[in-house]
């Protein structure tokens, strides 16, 4: 099949992109230990070796469709991007290379140091592969020349279309605004929500156990056209700060409510309710995590798919993906509780086991926000315990300075939480163990303030990136 010109798109300031092609080239693997693997909805992996496809330019902004000319990503990194210094960068922000003054490849950040400096790239390499890489390892024609990017709105589509562009978001947090791997903790989507018998069509805090819950996600569109076509799946898995593939199971689904939804439409630039499915979580562990996937079809390279899957079950880089760890529990002034979560390495490692660090951090939300923070925060106070090892108490904020690349350093965090403790727990060894277990104990101060919530979010970070996490609310009643 010829390439053909695919017409049609638009840069967040209306310039149309005038080299976008669709290719029809078949993926050929090779002998790279470096290069990526998509991961499908039924765990089994396809190598992303070499394909003409799509290039680095379409992986970047049309993930996996098509393939992009030179003159359009210059146009997008204009009209859709935001320059960023060297010092600021984020997971998730667009590299630049440039040789000569001339752009030659661009990627995503997948990880940095911790102090705003990239130290790896997920990029593709024109007619090859897909590969995870340092900064400076590319080919030498991309040159040296590095600037980096944070895309801050989606590309456009003529409004009369239908699916020829679409962009299906589930907030992975209340201050999630859409993009690649938002700084908020992104285990908290707002969107992910239970119905609790007898039920009555509102969202409540948490599922009741033995029994049918109905389980359903806001679905977005941010883009101008309506795309339609669009299932939702829903999984469940046991209570942990890092989940791989395959710890979620898809919910089963009932007569009316099958599990993956029937398909739906929705409308441009706006959301709709999914259809629920009816979920009987069980009365052991406490709290049980809930996933929300919207999706079109599952081929990463299907270019008559509007919105395609780039990294399945990786819930930060997908903006389709949304995760609930969130645990509400009300307790009154002098009361105490203790919870425990898996601690899991959310992925494979082809070399070696990697070394963990579980960060705790205690933040406080006011009864009445509206009025700020008092001026003493009463923490609560919260033990940590690793594999009935011995017990860490958080410690006061100041004592604990927050890392720069922390969900909650982020100027995107809710502004109306505020940390007031923290605690880490270093060097977790994957190396004998492949689940570890993590004891929490809570106690609420006899004078904290009735009506007060406290967050107490708990998150691993392995290679300098937070790979996951779980959220204790504590509402004082």
């Amino acid at each position: 099949m010829p390439d053909t010109l695919v017409s049609g798109f638009y840069t967040a300031a209306d310039v149309p992109l005038t080299g976008v092609l669709d290719r029809d080239d078949n993926l050929v693997t090779i002998s790279d230990p470096r290069v990526c693997e998509y991961t499908f909805f039924d765990l089994s992996t396809e190598q992303l070796g070499r394909t003409k496809r799509y290039n680095c330019w379409g992986f970047t902004f049309i993930p996996r469709r098509y393939w992009i000319g030179r003159t359009d990503v210059d146009n997008i990194l204009r009209d859709n991007c935001d320059p960023v210094p060297d010092g600021s960068i984020m997971v998730g922000d667009v590299i630049r290379y440039r040789l000569g003054g001339e752009t030659t490849h661009t990627g995503r950040v997948w990880a940095t140091d911790g102090a705003g400096h990239a130290t790896l790239i997920r990029s593709k390499w024109g007619p090859g592969a897909e590969y995870i890489h340092l900064p400076l390892d590319v080919p030498s024609i991309y040159g040296t020349e590095l600037a980096y990017f944070r895309q801050r709105a989606p590309l456009r589509g003529d409004p009369a279309e239908t699916n020829k562009i679409a962009d299906l978001w589930i907030k992975d947090s209340p201050g999630d605004n859409g993009e690649q791997h938002p700084g908020a903790p992104w285990w908290t989507s707002p969107d992910i929500l239970v119905d609790r018998p007898p039920y009555d069509g509102v969202p409540d805090t948490r599922p009741v156990f033995n029994h049918v819950n109905r389980v359903w996600a806001v679905i977005r569109n941010r883009t101008n056209q309506l795309v339609d076509n669009v299932r939702v799946r829903y999984y469940w898995a046991d209570p942990a700060a890092g989940l791989p593939p395959s710890g979620w199971h898809l919910i089963p689904g009932t007569p009316g409510h099958p599990n993956p939804t029937s398909t739906f439409s929705i409308n441009a630039n706006s959301s709709v309710d999914a259809n629920y499915v009816e979920w009987t979580p069980s009365a052991s562990p406490a709290h049980q995590c809930l996933l929300a996937i919207a999706y079109i079809n599952d081929n990463p390279h299907d270019s008559l798919n509007p919105d395609p899957i780039v990294y399945p079950f990786e819930i930060p880089w997908d903006n389709n993906i949304g995760q609930r760890n969130v645990h509400v529990e009300e307790m009154g002034n002098g009361e105490s509780a203790n919870f425990s979560i898996k601690v899991k390495l959310p992925f494979r490692v082809r070399l070696g086991r990697p070394t963990a660090s579980i960060i705790a951090m205690l933040t406080y939300s006011p009864r009445l926000p509206v009025l700020g923070f008092p001026k003493r925060m009463i923490p609560l106070q919260v033990s940590l315990s690793l594999n009935k090892g011995r017990k860490r108490y958080l410690e006061p904020i100041k004592k604990y300075p927050v890392p720069r690349q922390s969900p909650l350093a982020q100027e995107e965090r809710c502004v109306l939480e505020r940390a007031v403790a923290a605690g880490v727990i270093p060097r977790v060894s994957y190396a004998k163990k492949r689940v570890h277990r993590l004891d929490i104990g809570v106690k609420v101060p006899k004078k904290a303030l009735k009506g007060s919530t406290y967050y107490l979010h708990i998150m691993q970070r392995i290679f300098d990136r937070f790979v996951g996490g779980y959220t204790f609310a504590i509402v004082v009643k």
